[in-house]
């Protein structure tokens, strides 16, 4: 059913006149003439009685008014909404980030984005790296910020920025500064869950010097940087963590590092995205911003 012809027909029926919609609709007669004549056509029904130059809508007519005018307004709404996606001023922005990036490196950024575009709506979900590849499946989120390398088909992964990991221990305990590898052995660790990037990034770290997460006297597992950085100060064991998030308790001595020797404790960020699915501009513009701020 042509739109056109239904504007027409709107105005035939409200003015009772060919002539006078044609006017309105600066078209001529035998133009709004023919559209009633095809939509007619289509519908397989008359719309109008012709009397002379009185023009009487029928019962169909009356009927098919009330549908077309919804029509209409549903157009108008599905334009607007259109619109208003093509439009990064506006919108929602849905991101995702595992649990240092989510906390540690994202609100900031968003936070820049959003003084840029003031009238657009941030929504941010924080979850280990595994379950944040699912959210980005099902369309929860538009993107997402892991620190893990993410290897599926179906997911656009890419390099974005470098993060360093540190070895902590709490800042009131005595202990050596420096350890070698094997000093690792016995020495009571706390690990993030498995799934988890900083997790997988320990246990490749730990392969390059010849250990495995099972060769570690494991106190405790943890599903988030905080408990971790709770768990070391209170003096529950070592453990490897983000700087970014414990910045500031390096800073006043409530935590200590310890450097061990030949291990290597740098990761990747990596930012994923969907193959098979088309970025809203309001989106393309983040990552844009998220690369150059990064």
């Amino acid at each position: 059913m042509d739109f056109r012809r239904l504007e027409v027909f709107q105005k035939v029926f409200e003015l009772k006149s060919f002539s006078r919609a044609g006017q309105e609709l600066l078209l001529a007669q035998p133009t709004i003439s023919e559209h009633i004549r095809l939509l007619e056509a289509d519908l397989g029904l008359v719309l109008f009685d012709r009397r002379g130059k009185e023009v009487v809508p029928t019962r169909a007519a009356d009927l098919l008014y009330d549908h077309a005018v919804r029509l209409e307004a549903l157009r108008r709404e599905t334009l607007r909404a259109m619109q208003q996606f093509l439009d990064k001023d506006q919108g929602e922005l849905m991101v995702g980030g595992s649990n240092i990036p989510g906390q540690y490196l994202l609100p900031g950024i968003l936070g820049q984005f959003k003084k840029k575009y003031p009238r657009i709506r941030v929504r941010l979900w924080i979850d280990d790296t595994k379950n944040m590849v699912e959210k980005l499946q099902a369309g929860v989120v538009d993107l997402g910020v892991v620190g893990a390398a993410v290897d599926q088909d179906r997911v656009t992964c890419r390099l974005l920025t470098k993060d360093e990991l540190v070895c902590i221990r709490p800042g009131d305990s005595d202990g050596r500064n420096t350890l070698d590898p094997d000093d690792l052995r016995s020495a009571p660790f706390i690990l993030r869950e498995a799934g988890s990037g900083t997790r997988k990034t320990i246990e490749a770290a730990l392969q390059k010097i010849g250990l495995k997460a099972e060769d570690l006297q494991v106190v405790a597992e943890m599903g988030s940087n905080e408990a971790i950085r709770q768990a070391v100060k209170a003096g529950v064991g070592i453990s490897v963590i983000s700087r970014r998030a414990v910045a500031e308790d390096l800073a006043t001595g409530t935590i200590k590092e310890i450097k061990i020797r030949k291990f290597p404790l740098f990761r990747n960020f990596y930012l994923i995205t969907m193959k098979q699915r088309t970025l809203s501009p309001l989106a393309q513009e983040f990552v844009d911003f998220l690369i150059e701020k990064v």
